[in-house]
C-alpha cells in the first residue's frame, strides 16, 4: 500500500496543459510564447554583463515542527541577502507532503512572509492569490503532484481533530486533501488561464503578455501587482545569463520493462511491509514527538523507493519529448545569442548525487539520461562553436541535503559541469552514501571510471556542527564580465539542543 498517490506522466503533462490552455487560438493569434518570462527589476534593467546575486533554497515546505521551523529559520538566514537580490529560485517541494491547499499558510506562507506582498496579511492570503514583492521562481516537485492515498486519507483526516487539539510539535503534515495532481501548485504559481472566461481572456493577455523577447511575445513578471509563471516549465534572462526552470516530474522515464523483476518484486514487497508497520507505529498516539518525527521522514523515504521500483514495472509509454525538444533548442538558440554570456538550469529530481537514498535511484538515471540526450543533441548542433561547458550551473534538489559536485568526462556532453543539489531548506536530511563522494560508472565495454565527484556535502550529522541537523539555503553571487564565474555561499543553520546554531562555510568559486 502507497503512502501518497503519484499521477501518471501523461496525466501531469494533460493537466498542466489545460490549466494554462496551452496554445489556445487566442495566445497563437498573439504570437505569444508561454514558456519565456521577462520580469520587471525595481532598479531598471541590468547592463548584460552586471554583476549580481541571487538566493535557492528547496524541499521546504513541512510545517511538522511548530516551534523550531527549519523553513522558517533558513528564510531568517536568507532575509539579510533579500533586498538586492534578483531573484530567489526554489528547486521543488513547496509544500509537504502531499502539497494540499490546507497546508499552504503554515508550510509556506507563514514561513517566507517577507517575499509576499502585504506580508503582514500573510495569515489571510489565499494561496491561490499570491503577489510576491521579489521575483520567487519554483519549479515542481514530486510532493507538489501528490495527492494522499486512501487508507491513508482517512487515517490523517480522522486524527486531524485531535492533532490540531493537541498542537503536536511534529506533525503529519496532511488533512484529507492532496494536490489535486498538482492543481494547487498551479493555483499559487502559474497563470491559470482556464480560470479566466473566454470572453475576458484577450483583455487579460493583451494586459499581461505585452512585452517581446526576440521576436516572440510573452508574459511580464511584475514584483508588486504579477507575479505568475505562464507554465511548468519556463526560461528568463537577467543580466545576459538565461535561466531554464523544468519540470523534471515528466521526465521519470524507465522504457524497459527490469530485467531483474523477481530481485527487484522481492525488494518492493520488503519496503510495503516496512511501509505497513510504519503505519501501525504512526497510528500509536503514546509515542514521543522524536519517535514520530522519525518515523515521518522513514515513511516519506520508504514512500520514494517504492515510486522508484515500480517505474520499473510500468515502463512509461511515451517521454516528455516536447519538454525535452523545447530545452534542447532554447540552449542553442543561447548559445547562438551574442547577449547571452551564461546558463543556469533548475529543477527537482538531480542527475548527479551522493544522497544516499538518491544517488543510485532509477528516477535519477532516468533525469541524467534525458540530459544527456538534450546535451548530446545541443553540442552537435553547435558543433565547434560550443564553448564548454555547455551549461554553466545545474541546481536540484529532492536529495535532502546541500551537495555541490563536478562531472568528469563521462563520455557525453554533460562533462565539466557544476552540479548543485539545494534540498537541505526543511525537511528531514538525509547523510551521505557510505561509497563516498566520487561517482563511478561502467561503460558499455564493462570499463569503470570516475564521471563525477562532489567538493561539499551538507546534511544529516554534518561535521561541521557538533550536533543536530544541518538546514540550508544558498546565495549564489555572479561576478561581473564573461565567461561567467561564481561564487557558493551556504547559508546553514543547525538545530541544537541549545537552540539554532549558524554557520557560512565557503565561499566556493565556480567558473570555467
Amino acid at each position: 500500500m502507497n503512502f501518497a498517490s503519484d499521477p501518471s506522466l501523461q496525466r501531469k503533462i494533460s493537466q498542466m496543459r489545460k490549466r494554462v490552455r496551452w496554445q489556445h487560438p487566442e495566445l497563437m493569434r498573439r504570437g505569444i510564447d508561454q514558456t519565456r518570462l521577462v520580469i520587471n527589476n525595481a532598479n531598471g534593467n541590468p547592463a548584460a554583463h552586471d554583476a549580481f546575486h541571487f538566493l535557492v533554497l528547496g524541499d521546504s515546505g513541512t510545517g511538522r515542527h511548530r516551534h523550531h521551523s527549519p523553513p522558517r529559520r533558513i528564510a531568517e538566514r536568507l532575509l539579510p541577502h533579500k533586498t538586492d537580490a534578483a531573484f530567489l529560485l526554489h528547486t521543488g517541494d513547496v509544500v509537504y507532503l502531499v502539497g494540499a491547499a490546507d497546508q499552504y499558510r503554515d508550510n509556506f506562507l507563514k514561513p517566507y512572509r517577507e517575499w509576499l506582498q502585504h506580508s503582514e496579511k500573510w495569515q489571510t492570503i489565499s494561496h491561490e492569490g499570491l503577489v510576491f514583492n521579489q521575483p520567487f521562481l519554483p519549479v515542481p516537485g514530486n510532493h507538489d503532484y501528490y495527492d494522499l492515498s486512501i487508507p491513508v486519507a482517512l487515517l490523517a483526516g480522522l486524527t486531524l481533530p485531535l492533532r490540531r487539539h493537541l498542537q503536536w510539535m511534529h506533525d503529519i503534515d496532511a488533512g484529507w486533501r492532496g494536490s489535486r495532481q498538482g492543481e494547487t501548485y498551479a493555483r499559487a504559481f502559474l497563470d491559470v488561464l482556464a480560470d479566466i472566461p473566454l470572453a475576458h481572456l484577450g483583455d487579460h493577455l493583451d494586459k499581461h503578455y505585452d512585452v517581446s523577447w526576440n521576436g516572440k511575445r510573452c508574459l511580464r513578471y511584475q514584483p508588486g501587482i504579477n507575479t505568475r509563471l505562464p507554465n511548468r516549465y519556463y526560461r528568463f534572462r537577467h543580466a545576459g545569463v538565461d535561466v531554464f526552470a523544468i519540470d523534471s516530474n515528466t521526465l521519470l522515464t524507465t522504457s524497459n520493462p527490469s530485467t531483474n523483476s523477481v530481485k527487484r518484486r522481492q525488494e518492493l514487497r520488503s519496503l510495503e511491509q516496512q511501509q505497513a508497520t510504519l503505519y501501525r507505529d504512526w497510528a500509536n498516539s503514546n509515542l514521543s514527538e522524536e519517535k514520530r518525527d522519525a518515523l515521518l521522514d522513514e515513511l516519506e523515504t520508504l514512500q520514494e523507493e517504492c515510486f522508484d521500483l515500480q517505474r520499473h514495472f510500468r515502463p512509461s509509454a511515451s517521454v516528455d519529448h516536447e519538454q525535452l525538444t523545447w530545452l534542447k533548442e532554447g540552449l542553442i538558440a543561447s548559445h547562438r545569442d551574442p547577449d547571452a554570456r551564461g546558463r543556469i538550469l533548475t529543477m527537482h529530481h538531480p542527475a548527479y548525487v551522493t544522497e544516499k537514498t538518491k544517488w543510485n535511484q532509477a528516477d535519477t538515471q532516468a533525469v541524467r539520461n534525458h540530459l544527456r540526450d538534450v546535451f548530446d543533441e545541443v553540442a552537435s548542433s553547435l558543433g565547434d562553436s560550443l564553448s564548454s561547458p555547455l551549461v554553466d550551473l545545474v541546481l536540484s534538489g529532492h536529495a535532502h541535503c546541500l551537495e555541490v559536485l563536478r562531472t568528469h568526462e563521462t563520455g557525453h556532453a554533460d562533462r565539466e559541469i557544476n552540479w548543485v543539489i539545494c534540498g537541505g531548506s526543511g525537511y528531514g536530511l538525509r547523510m551521505q552514501r557510505r561509497e563516498g563522494a566520487e561517482l563511478i560508472e561502467e561503460d558499455n565495454a564493462g570499463n569503470s571510471s570516475v564521471i563525477a565527484s562532489n567538493n561539499l556535502f551538507i546534511g544529516r550529522n554534518w561535521n561541521g556542527c557538533a550536533e543536530g541537523d544541518a538546514y540550508s539555503g544558498m546565495r549564489v553571487d555572479i561576478a561581473e564580465g564573461k565567461p561567467l564565474t561564481m561564487n557558493l555561499r551556504p547559508l546553514v543553520s543547525s538545530r541544537t539542543s541549545k537552540g539554532w546554531v549558524d554557520a557560512e562555510p565557503g565561499p566556493i568559486t565556480l567558473g570555467r
